[in-house]
């Protein structure tokens, strides 16, 4: 490790912690276009102030209409890219701490994008700003590129390269240390169908297909008061709370479950999956609810649909319920499935199809798989980086979650949740270690001087 340009890492931490701090501030979760900013103010907003960051600490920069941007360092030579983002999901409920308030308390950076990938993306950045002030004369050139809405559907990455160029190898900041060469393929299936007769005025629940949904709720049209009675009787499966309230001849029924990444549905609380086993349980449901709580209702690993396997590579296939709307006429959901690397994505949209036999069944974005063979010198170089300022073993490890890894050719997700650290991406009070943010710096800027020198 070069010890020197380590020293410039430390001497920059306050700044790293108070540039992380602030970019929290920027609710930039994705929303309709609006003027010049694609997915919203609070998106652009957090791209600029990135690159005005960058800008300030004598960096290249180039904002490309908003729907990405970059820092770049070198004049000429092969483009390693760090790619990371700067768009969040909603924050939900539960929150200790304002969840945009780039609270720092108790050794701990809080707020949505703390860990995914705010906080780990400003670590990126300010290791690149330490080797150039550290004064290495590159003989490559090193480019992290902010991305936009990689939560929802990574439009904004799509658009950035087809302006600018693709880097011939890199890494993203935004899963898990040591190092992930192997990624599960990701599918949405949007079902929907026509709904038969019901008192069941309305559903909505879910925050995004790519979280378990904390929150949901059904409004009933009904005189049976004693519905509330049956309603208490009732107890869900997964443990989710139930509440109710009657008004004027509608009975509200909500659910309240825990949030959890998508990748890993067994760790939440699903409160979408509770809500439709209490219509089924209450005889409140059509047709379409009742086959949706069969053939999906709690599982994880969509058994009941018939697509439930794994491989040896990169493990099992995982099943998220993830949105519902519905009115009296028409009733959509959205899952999301992590599907092993050596499956077959048309063989599971058939499956599925199959199983919901009456449902129209609409594949969404498809992302393939990702492995990178660990023999190659990308691996190697990571392997050796981490060992060496860490000084605990590397090892390879496969993931669930999707990560801009698979933008381009011949990159992994190399960081930041450190092993035995809690995973709390896309779940209430997220927050990061300080010691562990500065950490993730010191990796990267000397996996930067490496490629750069």
């Amino acid at each position: 490790m070069n010890t020197d340009l380590d020293k410039v890492v430390l001497s920059l931490k306050d700044d790293l912690f108070k540039t992380a701090s602030e970019i929290i501030k920027f609710k930039s979760v994705e929303n309709p276009k609006e003027g010049d900013a694609p997915f919203g103010k609070g998106v652009k907003e957090a791209l600029n102030y990135a690159l005005k960051v960058g800008e300030k600490y004598g960096l290249t920069t180039k904002n490309v209409d908003n729907y990405a941007g970059h820092v770049e360092y070198g004049k000429s030579g092969k483009l390693f890219g760090v790619l990371g983002h700067l768009d969040v999901v909603p924050e939900g409920d539960g929150w200790d701490v304002d969840p945009y308030g780039g609270v720092i308390k108790d050794g701990y950076l809080w707020g949505r994008g703390s860990i995914d990938d705010k906080g780990p993306t400003m670590a990126a950045l300010f290791a690149l700003i330490a080797v150039k002030k550290f004064g290495v004369d590159p003989n490559s050139r090193v480019r992290i590129i902010f991305g936009t809405n990689e939560e929802t559907g990574w439009k904004g990455l799509e658009y950035y390269f087809k302006h600018e160029e693709m880097p011939e190898w890199g890494v993203t900041p935004d899963a898990d240390f040591p190092i992930i060469n192997c990624e599960k393929g990701i599918v949405n299936f949007e079902i929907s169908a026509k709904r038969g007769k019901s008192s069941v005025v309305s559903i909505q629940g879910g925050e995004a297909s790519n979280m378990v949904a904390s929150h949901a709720k059904a409004v009933i049209k009904t005189e049976d008061k004693d519905l509330i009675k049956r309603m208490n009787d009732f107890t869900p499966k997964n443990g989710a709370k139930i509440e109710a309230n009657y008004n004027s001849g509608k009975l509200t029924v909500e659910t309240f479950g825990k949030s959890a990444h998508g990748s890993k549905p067994e760790e939440g609380v699903n409160a979408v999956a509770a809500l439709l086993d209490f219509l089924v349980h209450a005889d409140l449901a059509d047709e379409s609810i009742k086959l949706i709580n069969e053939k999906i209702g709690y599982e994880p690993d969509g058994k009941a649909l018939g697509i439930a396997g794994a491989d040896e590579a990169s493990g099992k296939l995982t099943l998220n319920l993830g949105t519902i709307q519905a009115d009296e006429e028409n009733l959509k959901i959205v899952i999301n499935i992590r599907y092993p690397i050596f499956f077959n994505v048309e063989m599971i949209e058939s499956q599925i199809k199959t199983a919901l036999k009456g449902m129209n069944v609409k594949m969404q974005h498809n992302q393939k798989p990702l492995y990178v063979s660990p023999d190659s010198d990308l691996i190697k170089l990571l392997s050796e980086v981490y060992e060496d300022v860490t000084k605990e073993k590397a090892y390879l490890i496969s993931i669930g979650g999707g990560t801009y890894a698979r933008a381009i050719p011949n990159a992994v997700a190399f960081g930041p949740l450190f092993p035995g650290r809690e995973s709390l991406e896309h779940q209430p009070n997220e927050r990061i270690k300080l010691d562990d943010l500065l950490m993730v710096s010191r990796i990267y800027a000397q996996l930067l001087y490496r490629v750069l020198s």
